[in-house]
């Protein structure tokens, strides 16, 4: 069995938080936990009916945050606005990493501005109780009726160095100014208007702790690029999660040698063991079958390779005297007289100028 994508992982937790629904039908926190997963499939009409019914059976601030970024999704601009303000007020001063109010209350009414709208509550929004009610059954209906979740039509990837981790967004010719990102330490929002003149939002809560002032952006033609300090020098194992043990960069006190070998960067789609390699060409070579002169000669620099001081001082002062007709590896036999030239049977040993 394939391992599950982030989306798979995100419908999973759908099925079964709407399993457990049926079972607590007044459980506040359920429907927060189905409006989270929701608004990250970017389902934001259901998540919007969830975190609001998370408000009316008691949830804190989180609901109205989520609630909040839905209806922003969704272009009413006012409810979203309103949600943001209710949230904050309730969390007061204790909002820790929900400190992300005062970024989307500024984005709705930088959108609210630009559109012209009217900051009153807008009159078509259903209020009542019952028809809360009857939202939120249909989207606990909608829900069980498809497992299949649609596919984000706009792609993020992203990768990582030793001090940062890297976020990519892929969507084309946006404008720096119109593109809005808020930093936490544990989350990421960006917010954007789509030349399709839709909106475009991606939440990101991080595996690991980031630093707001040194993390920034950039847009480019072809993408937005999001650039987050890493706050420990760890190895992130994912983006987003609860922070599973990284691999660490640091090497183990007591570690084998062997596990200190250096990993070279590389484009290949596998490791290679170099130290592993290098030992099998070596063997290759001994037991490579030479023949004539080859075979000889490699005799010859094994034998000098594998000899002591002694035999290669011998070797050498045979082979230079001898004019290169004598080598050999007794140093008491050469080592006190000259080596005379012994040229093979049959021929005639001559000087150069001779």
């Amino acid at each position: 069995m394939g391992m599950l994508t982030t989306e798979d992982q995100y419908v999973e937790a759908i099925e079964r938080i709407t399993s457990e629904i049926k079972e607590k039908p007044d459980n506040p926190e359920l429907f927060l936990l189905r409006s989270q997963n929701l608004l990250k499939l970017e389902k934001f009409k259901e998540a919007s009916s969830d975190a609001n019914r998370a408000v009316e059976l008691g949830a804190g601030a989180e609901a109205h945050l989520v609630q909040g970024k839905a209806l922003f999704n969704l272009g009413r601009f006012v409810e979203a606005l309103d949600a943001f303000t209710k949230g904050k007020a309730k969390g007061g001063a204790n909002l820790g990493k929900l400190d992300q109010f005062g970024q989307w209350t500024s984005w709705c009414e930088d959108r609210i501005k630009k559109l012209g709208l009217s900051e009153a509550k807008d009159p078509t929004n259903k209020t009542s109780m019952e028809e809360k009610k009857e939202e939120a059954s249909a989207a606990t209906a909608a829900v069980s009726a498809s497992n299949q979740m649609p596919v984000p039509k706009i792609k993020h990837d992203w990768y990582q160095t030793e001090a940062f981790v890297i976020v990519t967004v892929l969507v084309k010719n946006l404008k720096q100014e119109d593109v809005k990102v808020d930093f936490t330490e544990k989350t990421v929002s960006v917010s954007a208007p789509l030349p399709s003149g839709s909106e475009y939002s991606l939440e990101l809560d991080l595996c690991h702790p980031i630093n707001p002032a040194q993390s920034s952006f950039r847009v480019v033609p072809s993408k937005i690029e999001i650039k987050m300090k890493k706050v420990d020098g760890i190895r992130w194992s994912a983006l987003e999660g609860d922070g599973a043990p990284p691999s660490v960069k640091a090497s183990i006190p007591g570690a084998s040698e062997a596990a200190k070998v250096p990993s070279y960067p590389t484009s290949a789609p596998k490791k290679h063991d170099w130290d592993k390699l290098e030992a099998e060409v070596k063997k290759e070579e001994e037991e490579e079958k030479l023949e004539g002169d080859a075979a000889l000669n490699k005799l010859f620099q094994k034998i000098y390779g594998q000899g002591s001081e002694e035999t290669r001082r011998a070797m050498n002062k045979s082979f230079m005297e001898s004019g290169g007709t004598v080598l050999s590896t007794n140093w008491k036999e050469v080592g006190g007289q000259k080596v005379e030239v012994k040229p093979p049977d049959g021929m005639e040993f001559k000087k150069w100028n001779q």
